[in-house]
Parts: structure tokens; sequence; C-alpha cells
């Protein structure tokens, strides 16, 4: 039987199989651990350049997938490591959407 620890932010995992990479499991401030992004980090990155776009409970609070994750991940690394702006890692980010877009169609 699958368990899902959302507060320990843990791989869903069955013998079978593993949680689809879209479900949103993880609250903010397990995702701020995983991805070592401070959460108010996180919520500009949301609110202010349009980079993510994490699921909300009733009560407002966001949930984010094993996809946000890595895109998360994916965003400080190309911060940290190649030294791109967020206003040049959100046009990287559309280009690819609709190149994927482009080829999906």
């Amino acid at each position: 039987m699958a368990r899902v620890d959302v507060r320990g932010g843990l791989d869903v995992k069955t013998e079978e199989s593993v949680v689809a990479p879209d479900l949103p499991i993880y609250p903010i401030r397990t995702v701020a651990r995983l991805t070592g992004v401070d959460a108010r980090r996180i919520r500009a990155w949301e609110s202010q350049y349009g980079l993510l776009h994490p699921a909300r409970t009733r009560g407002g609070h966001r949930l984010f997938s094993q996809r946000d994750l890595d895109l998360i991940r994916r965003i400080k690394r190309l911060i940290d490591e190649e030294g791109l702006r967020l206003q040049g890692i959100r046009l990287l980010l559309e280009a690819e959407s609709a190149r994927s877009d482009g080829k999906a169609g």
C-alpha cells in the first residue's frame, strides 16, 4: 500500500510504481529544504517572474510536484552555475515550451 508523507517530502513508492511526477504533494517548506532554495525566493519566482505554477490547496497553500522540484533545481543551477538572470531564464523556458508545443502539434 502506498503511503504519502507530505511533511517529510518522501518519494511516494509502492512495490509496483512511483507516484506520477506531476502529482503535487510537497509543501513549500519541504521544497525549500529539498532544493536548497529559500521559500521566499520560490514564491518570488512564481509571483514576480512566472517561472513556477504550483498547485494550490483550498486554503491557498502551494503544493509542488516532483517535476516542479526538478525545475526549481534547474533554475537554481542556471543562476548559480551559468550566471543567467531570471528574465533570461524565463525567455529560455518560454522558448523551450514553444519548441515542445510545436513538436507535439
